[in-house]
C-alpha cells in the first residue's frame, strides 16, 4: 500500500492564500494612491441631495429602468442574426411593448400613486386623521428626528406594497397592453413596408 505524501496545501488554504493577497494588491492601491479631500459648497450638497431624493421614489426609479430597457433591448433584439427578418421586427415590436406597457403602469398606476399616498400617510406634521397612519408609534419619534430615515421609510415600504399589487396589474394591465401595443407597431411597419415597396416598383 502506498502511503501519500501529506501535505499542507489544501483547497481552503488555497482560498485563504487568493483572499490575502487580493487584500494586499488592494491595500497597495489605496495606499500609492494620493489622499484629497474634495471641498463640496451647500448649495452642491442640496442638489445632490434633491436627485438622490429624486431618483430614489419608486416611480421615478421605475422610468430610469425603463428608459434604460428601451435604449438597449429593442437593439439586442434587433441585431439577433439567428432568426429571419420578420421574426427580429415582431421581437423588436414585443419588446418595445412590454417595456412601454410595463413602465408607464408601473410609474403612472402603481408605484406614483402608491408613493403619494403612503407619503400622505406618513407625514409628521400632518393634521388630518390618518397623517401618521403607516408610522409605527414607538418609532415614531426616531423617524421625526431623521428626514433620511423617513425617505428610505417610505420608498421601502410604498416598493414591497407596489410587488405585491403586481402581481395583479401585470396580468390585468400589462399583458393586455403589451398584445394591444404589440399588433399596433406590427400593423405600423407592415404598412410602411407596403409604401416602400409600392415605391420601388
Amino acid at each position: 500500500m502506498n502511503i501519500q505524501p501529506v501535505q499542507n496545501n489544501n483547497i481552503s488554504m488555497e482560498g485563504k492564500r487568493f483572499n490575502s493577497a487580493k487584500k494586499r494588491l488592494g491595500q497597495f492601491v489605496i495606499d500609492i494612491l494620493p489622499e484629497h479631500t474634495s471641498k463640496e459648497s451647500a448649495k452642491k450638497l442640496d442638489k445632490w441631495n434633491r436627485l438622490d431624493n429624486w431618483s430614489s421614489r419608486p416611480d421615478i426609479n421605475r422610468g430610469i429602468l425603463g428608459a434604460t430597457a428601451l435604449v438597449t433591448q429593442p437593439v439586442i433584439d434587433g441585431c439577433n442574426h439567428k432568426v429571419d427578418e420578420e421574426t427580429r421586427k415582431v421581437s423588436v415590436c414585443r419588446t418595445v411593448a412590454k417595456i412601454l406597457a410595463g413602465t408607464s403602469v408601473g410609474m403612472f398606476v402603481v408605484r406614483g400613486p402608491l408613493y403619494k399616498l403612503i407619503t400622505s400617510m406618513t407625514n409628521i406634521n400632518g393634521k388630518s386623521k390618518y397623517s401618521k397612519a403607516l408610522i409605527p408609534k414607538k418609532y415614531l419619534s426616531e423617524i421625526s428626528a431623521n428626514e433620511k430615515f423617513l425617505k428610505n421609510y417610505r420608498s421601502a415600504l410604498s416598493m414591497s406594497i407596489a410587488l405585491g399589487a403586481m402581481c395583479i396589474t401585470n396580468f390585468v394591465l400589462d399583458a393586455p397592453l403589451t398584445i394591444i401595443l404589440t399588433n399596433f407597431f406590427k400593423d405600423k411597419i407592415n404598412s410602411k413596408q407596403k409604401v416602400k415597396e409600392g415605391k420601388n416598383e
